[in-house]
C-alpha cells in the first residue's frame, strides 16, 4: 500500500474521531443516600478497575476526577519505604586538612576581601 498524503492525512482524522470518541465516554450515575455512586462497567473495564481497588479521588476546578491507584505501584512504594526506614545511617565526619591546591591562601583573602 503506497501512503500518500492525502491517504495520511485522511487516517490521521480518522484516529482523531476514534480516539475522541473513546475519550469523551460519558455516563448518568446516580448518588445514593450514604453519597455512593456506582461506576458503570464499561468504564471500570476500560481503567482496569476490579472491586476491592482503589482510587484517588481529586477535586479539581469544581470537577471531581477519579484515578485509579496501581495496586503493585503502591506496594512497592511501601516495600521500599520500610527497606529505608530500616536503613542505619550514621553521620561521619573526618579530619579535612586545609589544603590550597589551585590558589593561594592570601590570593583568595585578597580576592574576597578580608585582608
Amino acid at each position: 500500500m503506497v501512503l500518500t498524503s492525502a491517504t495520511a492525512v485522511i487516517l490521521i482524522t480518522m484516529w482523531n474521531k476514534i480516539f475522541h470518541m473513546v475519550n469523551s465516554v460519558e455516563y448518568e450515575v446516580s448518588i445514593d443516600r450514604q453519597g455512593r455512586i456506582v461506576i458503570p462497567a464499561p468504564i471500570r473495564k476500560a481503567l482496569g478497575i476490579i472491586g476491592g481497588g482503589k482510587l484517588l479521588l481529586r477535586l479539581r476546578n469544581g470537577k471531581v476526577e477519579l484515578i485509579p491507584v496501581d495496586k503493585s505501584l503502591e506496594e512497592r512504594v511501601s516495600r521500599w519505604m520500610e527497606e529505608v526506614l530500616k536503613t542505619k545511617v550514621e553521620p561521619f565526619s573526618e579530619e579535612v586538612k586545609e589544603e590550597w591546591k589551585w590558589v593561594s591562601k592570601d590570593y583568595a583573602e585578597r580576592k574576597l576581601g578580608i585582608l
